[in-house]
């Protein structure tokens, strides 16, 4: 529940973050406003913090050919995704560290 807890506290403001540093220019803010973190409980004691696009054409801003599982040419230049995990992934695991001693 604590982890679950902490996950609760970080998506919202992980997504705030996502859609006001999003580096690409807007034409129609549909993927700005696509950007969403949540959580998710899986099985047992799991919890997992989802960041992801509900544009479809999400993975060309992040770089990524889903297809072809590798980098496109633009890989990273749009990316919000991975610089947001940077961003949050030692404040989280911080959080859960302090928690769980």
């Amino acid at each position: 529940a604590g982890i679950k807890g902490v996950a609760d506290y970080y998506a919202p403001q992980i997504e705030n973050y996502m859609k006001q540093h999003a580096p690409w220019t807007d034409r129609t803010t549909n993927a700005r406003s696509g950007l969403y973190a949540e959580t998710e409980q899986m099985v047992g004691v799991m919890t997992q913090i989802i960041l992801s696009h509900s544009m479809e054409y999400g993975f060309y801003l992040e770089g990524w050919d889903p297809v072809h599982q590798r980098e496109m040419q633009n890989a990273g230049e749009w990316a919000i995704i991975a610089p947001s995990l940077d961003y949050f992934g030692p404040r989280v695991f911080a959080d859960i560290r302090r928690m769980l001693s």
